[in-house]
């Protein structure tokens, strides 16, 4: 039976995987999605953003084999304060008007993997 650590980080890394080509190779349309007007400045940010989707991403699936170890409970913390970030941050907009309804469904999605990511999220 796989462990919930290898099935969670196979799932957030592809979650971050999917963030990583959508604000890289469509950052307009990502944009534009939130209910925010796309510009050169926001594309620009949005392609560097994607580096550290990518980064997180590749660092959830190298590690998906890892043993339980302080190792791991680092790598779950880190991922989690990342996701809780972007859940905060996500809600903060929201509530201020900034951006549309579609943003709540990265916020439960951020949510959910906060409460599954096992050793350093919530369930530790």
């Amino acid at each position: 039976m796989k462990s919930l650590y290898k099935i969670v980080s196979v799932a957030t890394s592809l979650l971050f995987i999917y963030l990583f080509v959508q604000l890289l190779f469509m950052p307009g349309s990502f944009i534009k999605d939130l209910g925010l007007q796309p510009s050169e400045a926001g594309s620009v940010l949005a392609r560097r953003a994607s580096m550290f989707m990518l980064g997180i991403s590749v660092l959830m699936f190298g590690t998906r084999n890892l043993p339980h170890s302080k190792t791991r409970q680092t790598i779950c913390m880190a991922t989690g304060i990342t996701l809780f970030g972007l859940s905060c941050v996500g809600s903060y907009e929201y509530i201020k008007g900034t951006v549309n309804s579609s943003i709540l469904i990265a916020i439960i999605c951020e949510t959910i993997f906060i409460y599954l990511i096992p050793d350093g999220g919530v369930l530790f």
